[in-house]
């Protein structure tokens, strides 16, 4: 029985050795969120400001705050911002007129009219 044991321990342990190797998952790339969660703690104390253009033509100015937890939308660089905030990384934003939802580098605005304007981060192409 003894003799059993020797020879069984050592195959199980290498098993489970190796189950334990192939649990291990790539990490998820990084949200639009994360990435630019950073942006707001600037050592000058200014927001990161990323410049988009809309399927409209128009221009769209995006500020990240609160750890990316939070964007400000203008369509002029000195414009008044519609703010949006999300309760957690990588879920939509929410305002009171608008809703905002990254995939990538491609911001996508429903605003509260239904219309929906597709956005894309410049110098992303």
């Amino acid at each position: 029985m003894m003799m059993h044991c020797k020879r069984v321990l050592p195959a199980v342990i290498l098993v489970v050795g190796l189950a334990a190797c192939s649990e291990r998952k790539p990490p998820a790339p990084p949200t639009e969120q994360q990435i630019h969660s950073s942006d707001s703690a600037v050592a000058t104390g200014e927001m990161g400001r990323h410049r988009y253009r809309c399927s409209d033509g128009e221009p769209l100015f995006v500020d990240y705050k609160d750890n990316g937890l939070q964007i400000d939308l203008r369509r002029s660089n000195g414009g008044p911002p519609m703010m949006l905030t999300a309760p957690a990384q990588g879920l939509q934003y929410v305002g009171e007129t608008a809703t905002a939802t990254f995939k990538g580098s491609q911001l996508t605005i429903v605003e509260g009219d239904g219309r929906t304007r597709i956005c894309e981060q410049e110098g992303t192409r």
